[in-house]
């Protein structure tokens, strides 16, 4: 029964069909850049933080291919979808998950955009349907005038939503030849490019890093879980994007039958590297065969951000050339202040104990420029004692090491004038949760001690424990 407030002119409907028609386009236009990950899945927050956790992996926000029924809810918004105002704001950031598409090609039937399919009917739907190379290569034809960022998910199963993986094992037939396809659709346009879970598309000889000097207009590169090694002499070529802003490569790893792990990456840094000028961005994360930063970094006059966290066999001794960096990560680097002896790392070897096997330099001569140290999940014992002399730093993270005894007060770090983080999640991990001992309890004192200290100051810094 109608209301007896409701005038004859209350509208009926959704409010969203009042709206004009330029408002409804930005709209659409704002669900390209809502990411992935929702607030529950990230409550701290460190995802907005200018370096990766050590225990985060990143996949793409599909945009607005994770609203695939939109054209399907009225005749207006499937006009609109396909004005030019609309394709342009829409189809800028494109990303490609084959995975989310094989879902979306399942629950494509318009019956189902409201209405949740049986378990026998979505298990009927995944037997019979393919997610076809071609298809999706049609679809980029039809929006590429449009698209300057492309984000390709070559993944080999996703997550089920009963927490599962789901294996595409056959499921799309996408491979390096399509690949080449695709950029040569985005020639003159496309100006990101990141490659996810890079199975099949990236290998040695396949000429795929030759391919990406034919994109003129390419500003960022990320390949993203490399699966084969990348040899010296392929990567090189990359010197020739004289544009590049951010590279970042990270390489894989693939546990095989007998419990051995096979790694995957580059195997040396190319010298013809030195040639981009334009580059601020460099992230090699995961390259067990890279052992040592070259020195004609310090050529990279542009260079601000530095991760090389994975990278286990690397010696860093050359970082502090870089004074220009702005953001220096070295996570996982089996890193610590100092370098056992030999009996204590041979006592250690037979607790089954992992030890440091590198030293962090001294980081005193990036004091000037640095904002943000990332030393998470390293084998630090003690925190070095020049900390408090990086004086502009904004971030420090010295989370995951687990041995880290912290014997005197953190004063210093509490009185750094810039500093709004400062991550001490799970340090001193002890086994037995029900007694702490003498070290752990002077660990624990010290933090409680730093929290007070800055709870005094305005702006409040951040302080992330784990109790």
């Amino acid at each position: 029964m109608q209301s007896a407030d409701a005038g004859p002119s209350s509208p009926v409907g959704s409010l969203l069909d009042a709206l004009p028609d330029e408002i409804l386009i930005q709209i659409f236009g704002q669900l390209v850049v809502v990411g992935s990950t929702w607030e529950e899945d990230d409550p701290l927050g460190l995802l907005r933080l200018p370096y990766r956790q050590c225990n985060i992996e990143l996949m793409p926000s599909t945009g607005l291919r994770g609203y695939p029924f939109l054209a399907q809810v009225c005749r207006k918004w499937k006009r609109l979808l396909a004005t030019t105002m609309a394709k342009q704001l829409i189809w800028r950031r494109l990303c490609i998950d084959l995975g989310h598409e094989l879902v979306t090609s399942i629950h494509a039937p318009l019956r189902w955009s409201n209405q949740r399919p049986s378990n026998e009917e979505y298990k009927l739907a995944m037997r019979k349907t393919r997610v076809s190379a071609i298809k999706v290569l049609r679809f980029l034809g039809d929006v590429a005038p449009h698209v300057r960022t492309l984000s390709l998910a070559n993944t080999g199963e996703y997550d089920g939503e009963d927490g599962l993986y789901v294996s595409l094992q056959g499921k799309h037939n996408f491979g390096p030849t399509h690949l080449g396809f695709a950029l040569a659709l985005l020639r003159n346009t496309l100006t990101e490019l990141t490659l996810y879970r890079c199975d099949g598309l990236v290998s040695w000889g396949n000429g795929f890093w030759t391919l990406l000097t034919q994109l003129p207009a390419l500003r960022v590169l990320a390949v993203e879980g490399l699966r084969d090694v990348s040899p010296e002499v392929e990567v090189q070529v990359l010197g020739e994007l004289r544009q590049l802003e951010a590279l970042v490569l990270t390489g894989d790893e693939s546990w095989v039958q007998g419990g051995a792990i096979i790694q995957f990456g580059l195997d040396d840094i190319p010298t013809t590297w030195s040639q981009l000028a334009a580059l601020t961005r460099l992230v090699l994360r995961g390259h067990l065969f890279l052992y040592d930063l070259p020195g004609w970094l310090t050529a990279l006059g542009a260079l601000r951000h530095l991760d090389l966290s994975g990278c286990e066999n690397m010696k860093v001794g050359n970082v502090t050339q870089l004074t220009s960096l702005h953001v220096l990560v070295l996570q996982s680097m089996y890193m610590g202040h100092e370098v056992p002896s030999p009996a204590d790392a041979a006592s250690a070897a037979q607790s089954d104990h992992r030890h440091a096997r590198h030293v962090l330099p001294d980081l005193q001569p990036l004091a000037p420029c640095l904002r943000s140290l990332s030393l998470s999940n390293n084998r630090f014992t003690q925190l070095p004692d020049w900390l408090h002399r990086l004086t502009r730093l904004e971030h420090l993270d010295v989370a995951y090491n687990r041995d880290l005894h912290v014997r005197a007060p953190l004063t210093a770090l509490a009185s750094l004038p810039y500093i709004r983080l400062l991550d001490f999640r799970a340090v001193h991990v002890s086994n037995d949760k029900d007694f702490w001992c003498e070290a752990k309890c002077t660990t624990m004192q010290h933090l409680s001690k730093l929290a007070k200290a800055l709870k005094r100051r305005s702006p409040q810094p951040r302080l992330l424990l784990d109790i």
